[in-house]
């Protein structure tokens, strides 16, 4: 029978591991996972994900995905943030500049839905007008729906994905947190391998 990579749990797991032991005792490679309902992030989410970790959060009331990057940038300075959205809001770009600005964001790539430029033509002009003058700030276009982000500071690799854009949202949306390289490198594929559009 054929072996499948992403079905077969036996893979992840050290050879040590593979083996039952005769007294029972199970050691996992697998992450430590929280679960947790957020209303207020800043109040709500006490700390951030270990390496390793993973948070699942599922928010309780509406709040911008950007809140994420808030929260990461009062205990870390972020090398490089890459982020997509379908949508994203003309405070959240001001705000964004403004981090990269003050060097608490040293380089910023977005990718964002092409949709976007029909949909909000003046917030994609300053967006536009924000990126040209500034040779760190990136700014992409695709067909894309992926609300994903990725932030590597000098001891972490964070990604944060869910359905909250960076606009407004509904009451109840869903995220992942986590600290991990693997995921990190994964998710960069996002900005690498997709079909981008020029404007």
């Amino acid at each position: 029978m054929p072996v499948n990579k992403f079905f077969d749990y036996k893979a992840h797991l050290s050879d040590d591991e593979g083996e039952e032991k005769s007294h029972g005792a199970y050691v996992s490679t697998y992450r430590a996972m929280h679960f947790e309902k957020v209303a207020n992030l800043r109040e709500d989410l006490v700390r951030i994900p270990t390496q390793g970790e993973i948070f699942f959060l599922q928010s309780d009331s509406a709040f911008n995905a950007f809140t994420f990057i808030e929260l990461l940038v009062s205990s870390f300075r972020i090398k490089e943030l890459h982020a997509t959205t379908y949508s994203i809001s003309r405070k959240v770009i001001d705000a964004i500049i403004e981090l990269h600005d003050r060097g608490a964001v040293e380089q910023v790539t977005l990718l964002i839905s092409d949709s976007m430029i029909k949909r909000n033509p003046v917030t994609i002009d300053n967006l536009r007008a924000m990126a040209s003058t500034r040779p760190n700030v990136k700014v992409l276009y695709a067909w894309v729906h992926a609300k994903v982000c990725l932030l590597r500071t000098d001891q972490a690799h964070f990604v944060i994905e869910g359905s909250g854009n960076w606009s407004e949202n509904a009451h109840y949306e869903q995220y992942l947190m986590v600290d991990d390289k693997g995921l990190y490198d994964f998710r960069m594929k996002l900005f690498t391998e997709t079909k981008l559009k020029q404007y």
